[in-house]
């Protein structure tokens, strides 16, 4: 099977915690792949793995505060695609998603935030296990 890749330029007015200073970035999406890359066009070699969170998390539920999601342009839940930061430690075929701190998209726009759910309860580590 012939896989599509497709590259989005994403901008993050605010940047990232722990990337401020990056604010424009590229999305590299896989067809219907769990995991995505997004590449810094601001600082050359950085890129973060970026996971479905329904895929990979069932049952996460994260509730968006409307104020960030209207710092984006997001009027409607249709408009938004939404991705967790994945960290991997390959030498242990273990991973661990960031539900706590989801990428929120603007579908429309691609403009984008990274949303802090403080009070929800969602783990910084939610751990996944990578298959080989």
């Amino acid at each position: 099977m012939i896989q599509t890749q497709t590259a989005v330029e994403v901008t993050t007015p605010d940047g990232l915690p722990g990337f401020n200073d990056a604010r424009s970035w590229t999305l590299e999406t896989n067809d219907d792949a769990a995991f995505v890359m997004l590449r810094s066009n601001d600082h050359p070699g950085v890129a973060l793995v970026l996971g479905d969170p329904w895929t990979l998390a069932p049952g996460y539920e994260p509730d968006l505060p409307d104020a960030d999601l209207a710092d984006i342009g997001v009027k409607d839940a249709s408009e938004i695609a939404l991705y967790v930061v994945v960290g991997i430690d390959a030498s242990r075929h273990l991973a661990w998603l960031n539900l706590a701190a989801p990428l929120s998209l603007n579908a429309q726009t691609a403009v984008a935030r990274q949303v802090i759910l403080d009070r929800q309860g969602w783990p910084v580590r939610h751990p996944v296990a990578l298959d080989g």
